[in-house]
């Protein structure tokens, strides 16, 4: 596997970065991506498991995401 930084898309697998998250280290897919410079976190990402919660989606900054490819 490769990974990169960079050229998030929908529909890409990432690897979630943010050590406090209860996904972290886990793969998800990219579900949508704001265009808008203000938004704090704007790469919604879909994951296989729930959290506590019971929530599959969260929302990351592009610098917390590690795209695969295979």
């Amino acid at each position: 596997m490769i990974y990169k930084f960079y050229m998030i898309k929908k529909g890409d697998k990432v690897r979630s970065l943010r050590k406090e998250s209860y996904w972290y280290n886990k793969i998800g897919t990219v579900i949508n991506i704001e265009k808008s410079e203000n938004i704090r976190y704007p790469v919604t990402i879909r994951f296989q498991i729930v959290n506590y919660s019971g929530v599959n989606t969260n929302n990351f900054s592009l610098q917390e995401l590690q795209t695969i490819e295979n």
